[in-house]
Protein backbone atom coordinates (compact mmCIF):
# COMPACT_ATOMS: atom_id res chain seq x y z
CA UNK A 1 0.00 0.00 0.00
CA UNK A 2 1.18 3.50 -0.79
CA UNK A 3 0.21 6.61 1.10
CA UNK A 4 0.70 10.03 -0.44
CA UNK A 5 0.77 12.97 1.95
CA UNK A 6 0.03 16.26 0.21
CA UNK A 7 0.04 19.69 1.74
CA UNK A 8 -2.48 22.14 0.26
CA UNK A 9 -1.27 24.78 -2.17
CA UNK A 10 -0.60 28.46 -1.51
CA UNK A 11 -3.67 30.00 0.13
CA UNK A 12 -5.01 33.43 0.95
CA UNK A 13 -3.51 35.11 3.98
CA UNK A 14 -5.52 35.05 7.18
CA UNK A 15 -7.57 38.23 7.50
CA UNK A 16 -10.00 39.59 10.03
CA UNK A 17 -13.57 38.79 9.03
CA UNK A 18 -12.80 35.61 7.08
CA UNK A 19 -12.79 32.26 8.83
CA UNK A 20 -9.67 30.13 8.47
CA UNK A 21 -11.96 27.36 7.20
CA UNK A 22 -12.95 29.51 4.20
CA UNK A 23 -9.47 30.57 3.02
CA UNK A 24 -9.07 29.68 -0.67
CA UNK A 25 -6.10 28.85 -2.85
CA UNK A 26 -4.63 31.90 -4.57
CA UNK A 27 -4.54 31.97 -8.37
CA UNK A 28 -0.74 31.40 -8.33
CA UNK A 29 -1.35 28.60 -5.81
CA UNK A 30 -3.84 26.91 -8.14
CA UNK A 31 -1.45 27.20 -11.08
CA UNK A 32 1.48 25.83 -9.06
CA UNK A 33 -0.63 22.86 -7.90
CA UNK A 34 -1.80 22.14 -11.45
CA UNK A 35 1.80 22.19 -12.71
CA UNK A 36 2.95 19.95 -9.84
CA UNK A 37 0.09 17.49 -10.43
CA UNK A 38 0.91 17.24 -14.12
CA UNK A 39 4.48 16.32 -13.18
CA UNK A 40 3.33 13.79 -10.59
CA UNK A 41 1.78 11.80 -13.44
CA UNK A 42 5.35 10.82 -14.40
CA UNK A 43 5.70 9.08 -11.00
CA UNK A 44 2.17 8.05 -10.06
CA UNK A 45 -0.24 6.03 -12.20
CA UNK A 46 -3.33 7.04 -10.27
CA UNK A 47 -4.93 7.41 -6.85
CA UNK A 48 -7.61 5.01 -5.66
CA UNK A 49 -8.93 7.61 -3.21
CA UNK A 50 -8.19 11.19 -2.20
CA UNK A 51 -9.02 11.98 1.42
CA UNK A 52 -9.04 15.67 2.26
CA UNK A 53 -9.44 17.98 5.18
CA UNK A 54 -12.81 19.74 4.76
CA UNK A 55 -11.22 23.22 4.73
CA UNK A 56 -11.75 25.06 1.44
CA UNK A 57 -8.05 25.26 0.47
CA UNK A 58 -7.55 21.51 0.91
CA UNK A 59 -10.73 20.62 -0.98
CA UNK A 60 -9.60 22.90 -3.83
CA UNK A 61 -6.20 21.17 -3.83
CA UNK A 62 -7.90 17.75 -3.87
CA UNK A 63 -10.09 18.89 -6.79
CA UNK A 64 -7.02 19.92 -8.81
CA UNK A 65 -5.46 16.51 -8.14
CA UNK A 66 -8.70 14.74 -9.04
CA UNK A 67 -9.15 16.69 -12.28
CA UNK A 68 -5.51 16.23 -13.32
CA UNK A 69 -5.63 12.48 -12.78
CA UNK A 70 -9.16 12.13 -14.21
CA UNK A 71 -10.59 10.53 -11.10
CA UNK A 72 -13.68 12.57 -10.38
CA UNK A 73 -15.93 11.55 -7.48
CA UNK A 74 -13.09 10.00 -5.48
CA UNK A 75 -12.58 12.89 -3.03
CA UNK A 76 -13.51 11.99 0.53
CA UNK A 77 -13.75 15.03 2.85
CA UNK A 78 -12.96 13.99 6.42
CA UNK A 79 -12.83 16.31 9.42
CA UNK A 80 -10.18 14.04 10.96
CA UNK A 81 -7.75 15.69 8.51
CA UNK A 82 -8.54 19.19 9.79
CA UNK A 83 -5.65 21.09 11.42
CA UNK A 84 -4.42 19.03 14.37
CA UNK A 85 -4.77 15.74 12.46
CA UNK A 86 -3.29 12.73 14.23
CA UNK A 87 -1.25 9.99 12.59
CA UNK A 88 -3.61 7.39 14.03
CA UNK A 89 -6.46 8.96 12.06
CA UNK A 90 -4.53 8.57 8.80
CA UNK A 91 -3.77 4.94 9.62
CA UNK A 92 -7.39 4.21 10.53
CA UNK A 93 -8.77 5.83 7.38
CA UNK A 94 -6.19 4.23 5.05
CA UNK A 95 -6.71 0.75 6.47
CA UNK A 96 -10.49 1.13 6.05
CA UNK A 97 -10.28 1.99 2.33
CA UNK A 98 -9.85 -0.35 -0.59
CA UNK A 99 -6.97 0.42 -2.89
CA UNK A 100 -3.22 0.53 -3.09
CA UNK A 101 -2.66 4.26 -3.62
CA UNK A 102 -4.35 6.68 -1.24
CA UNK A 103 -3.73 10.43 -1.15
CA UNK A 104 -4.26 12.54 1.96
CA UNK A 105 -4.51 16.32 1.58
CA UNK A 106 -3.89 18.25 4.77
CA UNK A 107 -2.07 20.96 6.68
CA UNK A 108 1.16 21.83 8.47
CA UNK A 109 2.58 20.93 10.92
CA UNK A 110 0.44 17.79 10.62
CA UNK A 111 1.95 16.51 7.36
CA UNK A 112 5.50 16.73 8.78
CA UNK A 113 4.53 14.96 11.99
CA UNK A 114 2.57 12.24 10.19
CA UNK A 115 5.44 11.61 7.78
CA UNK A 116 7.88 11.35 10.67
CA UNK A 117 5.60 8.97 12.59
CA UNK A 118 5.00 6.72 9.59
CA UNK A 119 8.66 6.21 8.70
CA UNK A 120 10.49 6.35 12.03
CA UNK A 121 10.14 5.62 15.73
CA UNK A 122 12.16 8.80 16.37
CA UNK A 123 11.19 12.38 15.61
CA UNK A 124 12.37 13.52 12.20
CA UNK A 125 12.10 17.16 11.19
CA UNK A 126 10.63 17.55 7.71
CA UNK A 127 10.11 20.92 6.05
CA UNK A 128 6.84 20.06 4.28
CA UNK A 129 6.26 23.01 1.95
CA UNK A 130 2.90 24.07 0.49
CA UNK A 131 1.98 21.86 -2.44
CA UNK A 132 4.57 19.20 -1.59
CA UNK A 133 3.91 15.48 -1.96
CA UNK A 134 5.47 12.56 -0.07
CA UNK A 135 5.10 8.91 -1.02
CA UNK A 136 5.35 6.36 1.77
CA UNK A 137 5.13 2.66 0.95
CA UNK A 138 4.11 -0.19 3.23
CA UNK A 139 4.33 -3.94 2.67
CA UNK A 140 0.75 -4.55 3.81
CA UNK A 141 -1.38 -2.53 6.17
CA UNK A 142 -0.14 0.78 7.47
CA UNK A 143 1.57 0.80 10.86
CA UNK A 144 3.51 3.41 12.80
CA UNK A 145 7.23 3.56 11.90
CA UNK A 146 6.90 0.77 9.29
CA UNK A 147 6.79 2.85 6.11
CA UNK A 148 9.53 3.59 3.61
CA UNK A 149 9.82 7.12 2.27
CA UNK A 150 9.98 6.82 -1.52
CA UNK A 151 10.05 10.55 -2.27
CA UNK A 152 9.28 14.04 -0.93
CA UNK A 153 8.94 16.63 -3.68
CA UNK A 154 8.18 20.33 -3.15
CA UNK A 155 5.73 21.96 -5.56
CA UNK A 156 8.34 24.48 -6.72
CA UNK A 157 10.50 21.63 -8.08
CA UNK A 158 8.37 21.92 -11.22
CA UNK A 159 8.71 25.67 -11.64
CA UNK A 160 10.43 26.15 -15.00
CA UNK A 161 12.05 29.38 -13.82
CA UNK A 162 14.02 27.44 -11.17
CA UNK A 163 16.19 25.89 -13.86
Amino acid sequence: MNIYLIRHGDAEKAVVGKKDFDRELTQPGKLKMKTACESWKNLIDNFDSIVSSPLVRTIQTAQIISETFGIMNKIIPDRKLSPGCRTESIIEIANSLNGEDIAFVGHQPDMSEILSNLISSKVIYVDFKKGAIAKISFHNKIHLAKGSLEFLIPANAYNKTNG
